[in-house]
């Protein structure tokens, strides 16, 4: 890796003689334990697909996109089920034990933040890629 990274410096450089040297500023990182594809509405854990709910996956997409800040559960109801005053805070509770459940090992980037609300820890393996999602149909123009 550090070879190739050498020769692709070099030649983008032109120095093709040079003597360039590629050290690791820290160690090699691994493939991300959790990947949340925020347009198309999926998640991957190790490469394997995760089912969720509609609102499963509003809720782990809105803490993966606010790491290492503490959402209370008044906070998640409102941004996720909308300001509807018949959901008691504990459907948060609810929603966040069911997918730690699907996250298997995934789940231990979930933290709770006792009488307050939740936490993602971020560490790394947690990436949210904005894929471009399915074709939208509605912007597909009728050629009638």
């Amino acid at each position: 890796m550090a070879r190739r990274l050498a020769d692709a410096l070099r030649s983008a450089l032109e120095l093709p003689g040079a003597e360039v040297e590629v050290r690791a500023v820290e160690p090699a990182r691994r493939e991300p334990a959790l990947v949340v594809l925020a347009d198309s509405r999926r998640v991957l854990h190790r490469g394997e697909r995760v089912e969720l709910t509609r609102l499963e996956f509003d809720l782990l997409l809105h803490l993966c996109e606010h790491p290492d800040r503490v959402h209370r559960r008044h906070a998640l109801m409102h941004r996720v089920w909308g300001a509807s005053p018949v959901v008691d805070t504990r459907t948060v509770d609810v929603h966040i034990r069911r997918i730690r459940r699907k996250l298997g090992d995934a789940a231990r980037f979930i933290s709770t933040v006792r009488g307050v609300g939740y936490r993602l820890e971020h560490t790394g393996q947690v990436v949210v890629v904005r894929d471009g999602g399915p074709p939208d149909e509605r912007s597909t123009v009728d050629s009638a």
